[in-house]
């Protein structure tokens, strides 16, 4: 009399491990700081720091997103970036424009910003992301400013083939990208 009562008992609990133990592990990518296409730039002046990065909506999340055809998206729930993707944006496009300007001129995420005058960056993305070709395509626009003089922006639009449309190749683009990014921001900075 036992058994019978034990099984019908202990049936949900069995159940309820095998879908435990059957869920799919997600798998985490980050971004990777790209070394700089040329030497570090002679830039002079007021420290910079890069007060923010806006991402296109519905972008800026743990799951990596890929563009399809007709406007639409592929988010795969069990490929995920390590945080949400603005502030690895914002890490990596900081830590690639320190690589490119003198040491100290980039004023880092969490570090004190200076008590005097300082230059500050804005970047918009209109774009940042895969598909639906093997591509990732960086679309947008950053803005120097500081006191005292006028605003200067620039639009930029960054294109980096890819193998596929694989996670892990979409973030080697992804940091290619922000690489490049820094590498032409350096140039603007150290430009006439």
């Amino acid at each position: 009399m036992t058994i019978r009562w034990t099984v019908p008992l202990l049936l949900p609990f069995v159940l309820a491990g095998c879908s435990f133990f059957s869920k799919s592990q997600s798998t985490f990518y980050s971004l990777d700081r790209i070394a700089p296409a040329a030497a570090v730039a002679n830039v002079r002046g007021l420290p910079i720091g890069i007060d923010g990065v806006e991402l296109p909506p519905g972008l800026d999340r743990r799951e990596i997103v890929v563009r399809k055809a007709d406007h639409q998206l592929d988010i795969s729930s069990n490929e995920q970036w390590s945080a949400s993707l603005q502030p690895l944006v914002l890490h990596t496009l900081a830590f690639d424009l320190a690589a490119r300007l003198p040491e100290g001129m980039v004023i880092l995420p969490g570090e004190a910003k200076p008590s005097g005058a300082m230059r500050s960056i804005d970047v918009v993305l209109e774009e940042l992301a895969a598909g639906p070709d093997a591509k990732v395509v960086l679309d947008g626009r950053w803005m120097v400013r500081e006191s005292g003089r006028p605003d200067v922006t620039r639009h930029e639009r960054i294109v980096v083939d890819i193998a596929s449309l694989a996670s892990a190749n979409i973030a080697k683009g992804v940091s290619q990208a922000l690489g490049t990014l820094a590498d032409r921001m350096a140039a603007a900075m150290s430009g006439p």
